[in-house]
């Protein structure tokens, strides 16, 4: 979930098992540094022997007069895809039935609430099925930038890969987040969360 100005829980519960099979210097990562790594706590997307899974995406159709309204959130979906080891590609579907992650939009949040991201887990605690939602407008009415719904989705994107809220504002899972690039820490802590090799070249 991203917000304007305040920050606030996460959305879903974070409840899955998994454990960290990368050495990260103290305060690199905000899954490590909160615990949520060690103690197994966190819902993350199940991987198939292979090591690699694509997830199908459907996006609703745009609001009205806005046909480019999702190019930005497709934009942020590479920006995850572009890390190093990530093994999560996503691959766009026209029929919801088939989504693994579904994007939706409403005219806008009665809060400064700008995105809202729902995950429903299976039996074993892992990630199912995802519905993120983006609004049109702010809550005082006026229309979302391209740039502002770029820099929602890549926050709510991280919480579809199962991260939760950082502390930090340098971070895109800053609750208000103003960072259109991914931070060292939200790199290093999606590769902690998927017990990927951390690129300490960062």
């Amino acid at each position: 979930m991203l917000v304007l100005i305040s920050a606030v829980a996460s959305v879903f519960p974070l409840a899955a098992s998994i454990e960290a099979q990368a050495v990260v210097p103290p305060g690199e990562t905000y899954v490590a540094e909160s615990g949520i790594a060690r103690s197994g706590s966190m819902a993350r997307w199940q991987l198939p022997t292979s090591g690699s899974r694509t997830l199908n995406v459907y996006f609703a159709p745009p609001p009205k007069q806005r046909d480019d309204y999702w190019n930005e959130a497709r934009r942020s979906l590479r920006v995850w895809e572009g890390i190093s080891g990530f093994p999560l590609q996503f691959k766009p579907v026209q029929d919801v039935a088939e989504a693994d992650i579904e994007f939706r939009w409403i005219p806008r949040f009665p809060t400064t609430q700008a995105g809202l991201t729902d995950r429903q887990l299976d039996d074993s605690g892992f990630i199912e099925r995802v519905t993120v939602t983006l609004a049109d407008t702010h809550s005082d009415g006026m229309q979302m930038s391209n740039e502002f719904i770029r820099l929602v989705a890549l926050h709510e994107i991280g919480h579809v890969v199962g991260l939760p809220h950082s502390e930090n504002p340098a971070d895109a899972m800053h609750p208000g987040n103003r960072n259109l690039e991914l931070s060292h820490r939200d790199i290093r802590s999606v590769q902690i969360l998927y017990g990927l090799p951390v690129d300490e070249a960062l």
